[in-house]
This record gives structure tokens, sequence and C-alpha cells, in this order.
């Protein structure tokens, strides 16, 4: 019996993370399922260059999410435009999230690992986020006026969070792992502050895979939903 096809939600702090974090499996989903990603912030802080405009950077960074998006095989790419390095102290980004989880349905939803050892704190504050926000899309009696305005509860099947210091399972990438960096590519205008991401992009996933018997892989932990 012939499978059918999965819509798989990402949904990340900044418009590189998606390609950082999983874009080898990212790529492996399109070949047969709908992938959807929502970038929550606009990234417009991500410069080491002090005379830079914060709005320049916002609008090149849609833009080479939306690219790194069509590499990978993404057909839609959400932005939520909050501000770069502000999502720990955003009260309604759980129920925004909820929101269109029940809105668009999806089977999986990948996001951050918010007790791994990471330094950005959106990064945390996302992952946490999502998390409630699968909560609160799940139940009918979180915030009653969803129901009111037709958006009906949605219990997602997987909550995937990646990068994660423990792994449930790892994803063979070995097939897709040029695709990843080439979507990475996309993303010029952080690479000058990301020195030798290739090489360790590269042992990185090297590393992960190794365990699983893999040439390339990425690892996720499974949350119960």
């Amino acid at each position: 019996m012939k499978q059918l096809p999965k819509h798989r939600l990402i949904i990340m702090a900044h418009p590189d993370d998606p390609e950082l974090a999983c874009g080898g499996t990212i790529a492996d989903w399109t070949r047969r399922d709908r992938v959807t990603h929502i970038i929550v912030s606009c990234g417009e802080k991500g410069t080491w260059q002090k005379n830079d405009s914060p709005l320049r950077i916002a609008d090149t960074r849609e833009r080479e999410a939306q690219k790194a998006a069509k590499v990978l095989g993404t057909k839609k790419v959400i932005f939520l435009r909050h501000p770069d390095g502000g999502l720990a102290s955003n009260k309604t980004l759980s129920l925004e999230l909820a929101a269109l989880i029940r809105h668009l349905k999806p089977y999986t939803i990948v996001t951050h690992d918010p007790w791994r050892r990471q330094f950005h704190p959106d990064h945390r504050a996302a992952g946490f986020a999502v998390i409630e926000a699968v909560m609160i899309a799940r139940d009918w009696h979180f915030f009653p006026f969803l129901k009111e305005i037709g958006l009906k509860i949605h219990r997602a099947r997987e909550l995937l969070l990646t990068p994660t210091d423990q792994p449930t399972f790892v994803n063979d990438v070995t097939q897709t792992f040029k695709k990843k960096l080439t979507a990475i590519r996309c993303h010029k205008s952080q690479l000058g502050q990301l020195p030798g991401w290739e090489k360790r992009i590269t042992e990185f996933a090297q590393s992960t895979g190794k365990p699983a018997g893999f040439r390339y892989g990425e690892g996720f932990y499974k949350m119960r939903i």
C-alpha cells in the first residue's frame, strides 16, 4: 500500500537554522512529503558589521532563507518577523505558533532542543515556545477563542528536537548531505561569521551518523505528545 505524503513543519528561530539543524532530513522528506518552514525572528542582528543596517540584514536574510528552502524542496516559508534576540520575553509566541499548528495540521513538528547546551538564547526560547504551542494546539480548553474562529484542535504525531545532545534516533542523510551544504551556502550574509563552517558541519554529521552506521547523520530527540 502506497504511503500517503505527510506534512512536516520546521519551526526555527532564525533564517539559517533549518538548513544548519536538519537540512539533510528536510531534503530527504521533500522527496515525498510537504514541508513548511516557520522562521520566528528576522535575524536582523546577525552581523559583525557595526555600521550595517538591521533592516537591510533582515531583508537579505529572508531572501536567503527563500533560496535555501527552494534548494531543499520546501514549498512554503512563513516569516513571523519577531525581533532577533528577544524571543525569551515574547508573551504571545506560543499562542501564535499554536494557531499556526492548528491551521497547518502537520504530522511532524521539528524545533530546537531547548535543553541542549547552546549559545543563542533564541534557540532555547523558540524550543520552549514550540513545546508549549503543541500543548495548546492539541487541547480544547486552552484559549477557547481559537475554536470560535474555526481553529479546531490538532495533535501532531511527532515532535522532534534537533540538534540534540541525546538523540533517540539518527536519520541517514548520506544521500542528501551535499544538498544540505548547498542550501547553507545560500546564507551568504552569515558564512563570514562561521569560519570553517563546512568542515565543522561535515565532521558533526559524520560523528552523529557513525554510531548508527551512516556516513552522515542528523540526530533527533523524539518527545511524546
